[in-house]
């Protein structure tokens, strides 16, 4: 979601910075040594417990490191009080410099304020004269607040702030090929209160509908915020920024898409909450009897309601070769449980929607053993299905061994009760399904998702479609996925939005209703017909020697193909990657769409029994012009194609009214519907 951001006056502050010596005597010599006592480099060992014990050995080799503790390790200590809806972090980052040059600086990102509204600059305002006047003041308010931090061990670093989303620190001395850094940063965050009223199917349509015609973002989804009784956490830390050509990203020139780094890591949080508060989160926790020290300079002072408000106990949660880290906090959580091959599935949802809670555990549990199968192990010994106060129209979002459900698919609907019963149903299933292949690409296997958005998405729609297809057979497949995926071809073309290549970067998407139509909606038929044309043999052995390549590090945007396009096949295959992914060539293979057919698709009618009234009517609520030519489009998210990612941040914003037609005319759809499958 990537809003622009906001330059503040650069500020200087002290931050918790310690250099520590590599082990090679070369680079030690030419280091700046702190004029502190040296801390010990932390130890990766305890952090495996996430993982499963076949993917621990070979899992640095993989990640294309020499040892585990060459990874950043992301520190975390966390204080939560759900009653104030405030949080205190204390973060220590543990980075190695693994480049082939001296750092000057390290850029660290916190991207829920980069994707979050309060964040964003103002548009500067023109003059009559056509000169720039100066923008307006930036507000105050972010997501996540910087609350500065200390020196460790005696060594002094700077780091200003030229945004709400930047921190760039600078060491005294630059940091040389393999020396080490571990920076100290205080955060905390008010979270945001999301209304129960607006986490239902039908405000959250409203709120998709918007975002395709508006082309604006609602912002950072709800992953800082409380809404049904749900706390989330997700972007909330500083995190190393990316690193393109030998320079850090400092900023992201698109709204659309995913927010993030791509890039693996370790994680250790040590949370403490209220007595009664249930944790679901990325790794697994601890026991008592295995829990590693906290070092006392760790351990944040939490605000005074933090305080009187949180347990003395602290759960530690660990996090092996890992992408990001989420959180998510409940009084009310209830659990559903489920062992595949050894991996602990949970459901986590409120008690009042137990039927869909264990709806999507059989889901979540049933997809994961196809895509193990299908593509090779799954690398933790957990995986959480959260449910979650998510906003601005998206279904789910991805996390490291957790993804979310949108509570909006879990709630009872309020009208057209038996169809809209279906109906979520069908779309609950298959976003669930999106967001567990999620955690293949690009969990397991990275992808750019900045340059080359349509890798892991792509493969989380086809996955989805696969999941349909080996459960339930091809017939249930093509019509679900008709419905999830094509739809948002269709919904593009029915809106005039043109056709156009699916392999580019997010900035070049010109709104989400082409992001939404090319990468979720074309992009995913193109490993289709490729496993047409080589057999399914070839097909998924090649799948499966994909994800042994890259496992734990980033593909290359065409990875996959490159290994598929050998031999008999290259030709062919070739062609059909540049038909699907370079040219233009959807209305052929997809077609332009019908609305009548498409809302046939999805309440599982003959078009013919819809009545003719319909396209206008949806058209209406998506601001078209009306008829069955030119319809208005939907949100991605609301048909079931998943959720961006976190660090998972597709398009969306949020509003109760859309092109003028409000709940009113919501309503009266569904009931034009229900009449029709009566």
């Amino acid at each position: 979601m990537g809003a622009t951001l906001t330059p503040r006056g650069k500020r200087t502050v002290a931050i918790a910075c310690t250099l520590l010596a590599a082990a090679v005597p070369s680079i030690c010599a030419a280091q700046e040594q702190p004029s502190g006592p040296a801390a010990a480099w932390y130890d990766a060992a305890p952090l495996l417990a996430s993982m499963r014990a076949a993917e621990r050995a070979g899992a640095a080799q993989a990640a294309g490191v020499a040892h585990a503790e060459d990874l950043p390790l992301y520190d975390l200590s966390i204080d939560l009080d759900l009653g104030a809806g405030a949080v205190a972090v204390r973060e220590e980052i543990w980075f190695t410099n693994r480049e082939s040059a001296p750092l000057a600086e390290i850029v660290l990102r916190i991207f829920a304020n980069t994707a979050h509204p309060s964040a964003a600059r103002p548009a500067p305002a023109t003059t009559r004269r056509g000169q720039r006047a100066p923008a307006a003041a930036p507000p105050q308010r972010a997501p996540v607040r910087f609350d500065g931090g200390r020196c460790l061990d005696g060594s002094t670093c700077s780091v200003t702030s030229p945004d709400p989303g930047v921190l760039v620190v600078r060491p005294a001395t630059p940091l040389a090929p393999g020396a080490r850094l571990r920076i100290a940063v205080d955060l905390g965050a008010t979270l945001e209160r999301i209304d129960s009223a607006r986490t239902n199917l039908m405000a959250q349509g409203l709120e998709g509908l918007t975002s395709m015609q508006s082309g604006e973002s609602a912002g950072d989804y709800g992953l800082v915020a409380i809404g049904d009784g749900i706390a989330s956490l997700a972007n909330f830390y500083a995190v190393l920024a990316r690193r393109e050509s030998g320079r850090w990203v400092r900023s992201d020139d698109s709204t659309l898409g995913d927010l993030g780094t791509d890039d693996l890591a370790h994680f250790r949080a040590h949370v403490r909450v209220g007595s009664g508060v249930r944790i679901a989160s990325t790794g697994v926790t601890l026991p008592a009897t295995r829990r590693t020290a906290t070092p006392a300079s760790t351990t944040p002072a939490p605000t005074t309601a933090a305080r009187a408000a949180t347990s003395p106990e602290r759960t530690e949660i660990v996090a092996a070769y890992v992408r990001d880290f989420a959180l998510l906090a409940s009084r009310d959580f209830d659990i559903a449980t489920r062992d595949v091959g050894g991996v602990t599935v949970r459901s986590w949802f409120r008690p009042t929607e137990r039927a869909a809670g264990e709806h999507v555990l059989d889901v979540a549990a049933s997809a994961l053993g196809i895509f193990t199968q299908r593509f090779g192990a799954y690398p933790y010994t957990e995986l959480d299905v959260v449910e979650a106060a998510i906003i601005g129209g998206a279904g789910g979002i991805e996390f490291a061994g957790l993804v979310t459900v949108a509570s909006m698919f879990y709630k009872a609907p309020s009208a057209g009760a038996s169809m809209m019963d279906a109906m979520t149903a069908r779309m609950r299933e298959f976003v669930t399904a999106h967001e567990v292949a999620h955690q293949f690409w690009h969990g397991l296997v990275g992808s750019d998702s900045r340059a080359h958005p349509f890798v892991d998405e792509g493969l989380a729609q086809w996955s989805a479609m696969l999941y349909l297809q080996d459960r339930y057979g091809q017939e249930r497949a093509t019509r679900d996925g008709d419905m999830q995926v094509r739809m948002n071809y269709q919904m593009m073309r029915m809106q005039n939005v043109a056709d156009a290549p699916v392999d580019r970067p997010v900035r070049d998407f010109a709104s989400p209703l082409a992001y939404a139509g090319l990468v979720y909606g074309k992009g995913p038929y193109v490993y289709e017909a490729l496993r047409r044309e080589v057999g399914d043999a070839t097909f998924f052995a090649t799948l499966q020697e994909y994800v042994r390549t890259y496992r734990f590090r980033t593909a290359p945007q065409r990875g996959f193909i490159d290994l598929l396009a050998r031999g008999a096949h290259t030709a062919s295959v070739r062609a059909i990657a540049r038909r699907w992914l370079d040219e233009r060539h959807g209305d052929a293979d997809l077609g332009r769409g019908d609305m009548r057919a498409l809302a046939g698709s999805m309440l599982g009618l003959d078009a013919s029994a819809l009545p003719a009234e319909l396209g206008g009517l949806i058209n209406a609520l998506g601001g078209g012009a009306g008829g069955d030519s030119a319809a208005g489009g939907g949100a991605l998210d609301l048909f079931g194609g998943g959720g961006g990612g976190a660090g998972s941040n597709a398009p969306n914003s949020g509003s109760d009214a859309t092109g003028g037609v409000g709940m009113e005319g919501v309503e009266e759809l569904i009931q034009m519907l229900q009449g029709a499958g009566q």
